[in-house]
Order: C-alpha cells, then sequence, then structure tokens
C-alpha cells in the first residue's frame, strides 16, 4: 500500500495534530448514540474513580512493559493509586523500581500468571488486575482473566495474540453474568490503534450519512489496514523480541474483498508512509489480533496489519527466521525466550543508533471511495507503551467499561474515547485523526547525489 502518490503535502499535520472541532461537533451525536449501552451497562456497576485510592495489580509488574504502565498510571492518579507489582523475583522487582523512581512505594507480589490460584491470591482486593505478562502466544488458558472474573476485579492486558484474544472474549458472558467488566488486547498497538479506527469508521460514516442522497443508507467499509513500525527493538525488553520470533511461525490470517486467506508471516512487503519524522517504511504482514476483531465489528471487506523494524536488515532477518527456521521450533515458547535473550544485546546495540521511534497508521476506506488516515508518532515506545495501558486503565477505574469482555474498538469498551486519547497522546510527536492521505504524508527533503531525507 504504497501512499506516495503525487498529491499534496501535509499542510495540517504537526505535534498536536487531532481531529478537528469542526469533526467532533458534526459527530457528537453520533458518538452519543454509540456509546448509550455501554454508559447504562456501567452505571450499574460500581464507579471507581482514581480522584480516591485504588488498588492495582499489574502482572508482569517487573518487566518493561509492565512497569512503565504502573509508573504512567501513578504519574497519572497524582497518588490516587496504590500499584502492586507482580512478578516471579524481588530481584526483578528491585530492577523496575530503579527503572522507574515514581514506583518506589510500590509493594511487590510474587505470582504465577499461568496459575489461576496464584493470581486470586495476588489480586485479592484489587480494584484492576492489569496482565502485561507476555508472551501471549501459545499460551493454552485465561488464568488471570478467569481469577478476575472469579473475584469480581476489573480486568485489561495487552495481548498481541489473535487465538489468546480470541479465548478470552468466550468468557464475555461470563463476565456479564459477574457484572465484571474487562479489556482484551489493549495497550498500543492493539489497543489505540484499534480506537483510531473506530474514530476513522464513525466519522467517515457519520460524513456519509449527512448527503442528503444517502439518507437512510448504511455505508459499508471496504477496508482497513494497520500499519506499524518500530525503530529497533523499541528500548521494551526481551519479551517482545520473544513474540517478534514466535509471530514468525503463526500462519498470517487476514481478510481480502471478503474472503478469509491465510498468507505466510513476514510477507507482502509494503512500503508506507507514516508521515512528518518517520516517513516512508517497509512492513509485513503478521498475524495480529486486531485483523479479526476489526472484521467482526466493523465488517470491512479488507483487513490486514503489518509491521516494520529498521534498520532493514532486522526486517529481513525476520523474513529469513519465518522462512528457514522449523515451524515446531517457532512454535516453541521456551526456545523463542531462548533466542530472544541470545540476541537482545545485539539488537540493544543497535538500538542505540536508532533509537526507538514508533508510529501507527490506520487507514479506512469506505465502499463509496472515500479514504481517512489515523497517525500516532511517538520517539520513546519505551514510555508510550505504558501510557496508553495506563489510559485504558484510567478509563475502566472510571467506570467507562461495561461488563463483559471487550476488544478495544467496541463501544462497551470505552465510553469517553476523545479522554483516552487525551491521555494516550502524552509526549507525542504527531497525532492525527480523520485526515485525507495527502495531508499527513511526509515531504523527502533532496540531499543531493540522489540522498534525501524525510
Amino acid at each position: 500500500m504504497t501512499t506516495t502518490r503525487g498529491r499534496g503535502r501535509a499542510r495540517a499535520a504537526n505535534a498536536t495534530t487531532t481531529t478537528t472541532t469542526r469533526h467532533r461537533r458534526r459527530h457528537r451525536a453520533v458518538r452519543a448514540r454509540a456509546s448509550e449501552d455501554a454508559n447504562e451497562a456501567s452505571e450499574r456497576t460500581t464507579t471507581t474513580t482514581t480522584t480516591t485510592t485504588t488498588k492495582v495489580v499489574v502482572l508482569g509488574g517487573t518487566g518493561r512493559v509492565g512497569s512503565a504502565t504502573a509508573a504512567a498510571l501513578v504519574r497519572g492518579a497524582n497518588g490516587g493509586v496504590e500499584v502492586t507489582l507482580g512478578g516471579r523475583s524481588r530481584e526483578r522487582d528491585a530492577e523496575a523500581k530503579a527503572r522507574h523512581r515514581g514506583l518506589a512505594n510500590a509493594s511487590f507480589v510474587e505470582v504465577d500468571v499461568c496459575d489461576k490460584a496464584s493470581v486470586t491470591r495476588a489480586i485479592q482486593g484489587a480494584d484492576l488486575v492489569i496482565n502485561t505478562a507476555g508472551p501471549f502466544q501459545r499460551r493454552k488458558s485465561c488464568a488471570a482473566l478467569e481469577a478476575a472474573l472469579e473475584s469480581g476485579v476489573k480486568y485489561l492486558d495487552v495481548c498481541d495474540d489473535a487465538s489468546y484474544g480470541a479465548e478470552a472474549k468466550k468468557l464475555s458472558e461470563k463476565a456479564k453474568a459477574a457484572g465484571v467488566a474487562a479489556i482484551t488486547c489493549a495497550g498500543i498497538y492493539p489497543g489505540v490503534s484499534n480506537l483510531m479506527a473506530r474514530d476513522i469508521v464513525e466519522s467517515m460514516k457519520a460524513e456519509f450519512r449527512a448527503t442528503e442522497e444517502n439518507e437512510g443508507k448504511e455505508p459499508e467499509v471496504e477496508y482497513v489496514l494497520y500499519n506499524y513500525f518500530t525503530a529497533g527493538s523499541g528500548g521494551v525488553g526481551t519479551t517482545i523480541l520473544a513474540t517478534s520470533y514466535l509471530l514468525c511461525g503463526e500462519d498470517v490470517v487476514c481478510w481480502e474483498d471478503g474472503q478469509r486467506i491465510v498468507e505466510k508471516p513476514a510477507s507482502q512487503r509494503k512500503v508506507v508512509d507514516f508521515g512528518k519524522g518517520v516517513g516512508r517504511r517497509e512492513v509485513f504482514l503478521y498475524n495480529l489480533p486486531e485483523v479479526a476483531s476489526t472484521r467482526e465489528i466493523f465488517g470491512a471487506r479488507t483487513v490486514k496489519a503489518r509491521f516494520g523494524t529498521s534498520p532493514g536488515i532486522w526486517n529481513g532477518a525476520m523474513v529469513a527466521i519465518a522462512n528457514l527456521v522449523p515451524k515446531s521450533l517457532l512454535e516453541n515458547q521456551d526456545a523463542m525466550k531462548g533466542l530472544a535473550n541470545f540476541s537482545a544485546p545485539i539488537v540493544r546495540s543497535v538500538d542505540a543508533i536508532v533509537g526507538e521511534t514508533t508510529s501507527i497508521r490506520v487507514d479506512v476506506k469506505l465502499k463509496d471511495g472515500k479514504q481517512s488516515v489515523g497517525l500516532y508518532t511517538h520517539p520513546r515506545l519505551s514510555e508510550c507503551v505504558g501510557t496508553c495501558t495506563a489510559s485504558f486503565a484510567t478509563a475502566m477505574l472510571n467506570g467507562e467499561c461495561a461488563p463483559g469482555v471487550w476488544y478495544p474498538e467496541e463501544v462497551e469498551a470505552i465510553s469517553d474515547r476523545d479522554a483516552l486519547f487525551e491521555r494516550a497522546k502524552e509526549g507525542t510527536s504527531l497525532f492525527a485523526l480523520n485526515q485525507a492521505p495527502w495531508m499527513v504524508e511526509s515531504k523527502p527533503v533532496n540531499l543531493g547525489f540522489g540522498l534525501y531525507w524525510t
């Protein structure tokens, strides 16, 4: 999906670009209708806000993603949240607190995230449990979610595995019966990316319906395309590396023109423009959960998710791993954790050069031909992954999620999407929604001798 055709260049995209006030006014009524059911359901539950002290347990809280999430939650709550870091060792607890001074007063609990009894003990008396303990690939049960539902504790996870997300969704009726709100596959991507897609779809549909000749018609979503880029490893630790290797062993399920298709992982290379500061980057197909949820919720005829990194040699390495390493080995979580630990020093040595900028591009097109784009770019993935996850946590603590297990883009998951965006975009260099592609694409600078900088 090359988006470098000779259109205009970005006139409006800047460091704090958001959906325009005109868009917000136009679609306020649509959002009110879309979130009405979620609000009514939320009112039947106890509303807990971060203005009073609440208890949050972060499973995997001693890891990079978990500790960043806990730190962001504490920072945003101004002392209103008591955080417990759940992990396997106190040594890693000390490391987490050394990385984040704001966690100095956080308590620690030893926990095995795959053992329901262990999780149940760890979350007693909690208002919310956040599961950041990956990798989620090849996990055989949703033990943490089951423990939360049985304990009456709200639940949030950062799952990036399609199979795990689908298993979590099967527990939705149980969650409703228990009056427990839960969101799976939330964080930065999937998570904020899904909400960006929801915002764009709703805005485009509202604009379609506002036209007199379309009165009474329901527009069809032709495609939703998710594209992600992160420089190097993103500074978020070996778990993300292990996840990447595990994804190299998963067939990619996606949708094309209404048909379910299966492709090889790390395939179908595309060059995508991520806008100012990132520019055009190569991305490849991977099996990610937002594809299935987007197809189910929006009915989009084509849905695909691609990811790429830099330098390009890492993309080449992932392609080689996907094609040359035996699938049985790629499906072995312990083996991929070992490979991640082995390769981490090499990857981090390059990280020092390329940085950890991350970017999301979401493209939506209606069948009538209109297309809109959303962009999210942050200079440090290790920070924004925590900020985005904490944004979902704050929304849940504020009672914005209805009982049940939801994907982020479902209307029952988040009743105030604008407020979540305001929290999630902290520190971004670019955040844009509902923009024409030409408004956000980068303009290359000619350095001479055939070299360009974007």
